[in-house]
């Protein structure tokens, strides 16, 4: 019973951050297999990113010093090497891979925004691991400080290059260019996150001006996602035929505007108003086109 509590504590923090990130996808909402598969991924990245972590602490400072991390022990040398390469480097260069790998590819990656989606579902299945890894070795308490700072700070880092790589999918201007330049921010973001933690100093403060500044940049990428999007106006009417006549008329009409019959009943056939396919009464998109379905016209907005 008590280990059930302890992971539902650690899964909470990645479920709550994936439930509210998922809900910014506005035109075209991502499948929820796909995201939920994504941050399986990442959870699953925790162990080989473990072993090549332990490979460079035991090539650098060693294993001693990895003990004496967080008690004052070691140098700003080595806890920079412990905060930027064994940390940010490795943990963002493998949550990298596991998006390019397992994502990339994808058709329904076809957006700017799915780039903060997805990049956020892998950090958040990285970081939801990490939760139960650190409940179970110093119990819940821990999770206070974990679940609203340590599991955003990890979707921070990642949709750095995360939205550049959707850029690159999508074919935006100069969007390789900053792709290396987010890989570079994010690792770098993660290792000052990390050397502030690590010297337990007055220099642990810094990281809320560093997460409110990430928070910042993250918003002006979502504004610059909606803004681009392929889908903002990608938007139709659910048109029905007149039983009588034929005639595809906006299902919010009470008549068929060609014959006058009253238009009533959800046995009559709907359709998109842009592409003509059918769609259910309740689609929210067009298979055919991808038009997002609106009943009347101010749900376009």
């Amino acid at each position: 019973m008590q280990f059930l509590t302890i992971l539902i504590l650690a899964f909470a923090p990645g479920i709550f951050w994936m439930w509210l990130i998922y809900r910014w996808d506005r035109y075209q909402p991502e499948p929820r297999w796909l995201v939920i598969r994504t941050f399986i991924f990442g959870m699953l990245a925790v162990i080989p990113i473990a072993i090549v972590e332990l490979a460079l602490v035991l090539g650098g400072p060693g294993i001693e010093a990895l003990q004496q991390l967080g008690q004052g022990g070691l140098s700003l040398g080595d806890i920079a090497y412990e905060a930027f390469v064994v940390a940010g480097m490795t943990e963002e260069l493998g949550k990298f891979l596991v998006m390019r790998l397992a994502v990339y590819r994808s058709p329904y990656f076809d957006e700017s925004t799915d780039g903060i989606i997805y990049s956020s579902a892998v950090a958040l299945g990285f970081a939801t691991l990490e939760n139960v890894g650190y409940t179970l070795t110093y119990g819940w308490q821990v999770i206070l400080s974990r679940g609203p700072i340590s599991t955003l700070a990890h979707v921070l880092f990642s949709v750095v290059w995360g939205y550049p790589l959707a850029l690159r999918k999508i074919q935006h201007p100069r969007a390789t260019f900053y792709l290396w330049l987010g890989v570079l921010g994010g690792t770098l973001a993660h290792g000052f996150f990390d050397f502030f933690l690590f010297t337990q100093s007055w220099y642990a403060a810094l990281v809320f001006p560093l997460i409110l500044g990430m928070i910042i940049a993250l918003n002006a990428m979502l504004r610059h996602s909606r803004r681009i999007s392929a889908f903002q106006h990608k938007v139709a009417e659910l048109h029905a035929d007149c039983p009588n006549c034929a005639t595809r008329t906006p299902v919010y009409a009470s008549f068929c505007p060609s014959c006058g019959i009253q238009m009533t009943g959800d046995k009559v056939a709907k359709n998109c108003g842009n592409c003509g396919a059918p769609v259910a009464n309740d689609a929210g998109y067009c298979t055919a086109c991808g038009s997002r379905i609106v009943k009347k016209p101010r749900d376009t907005k």
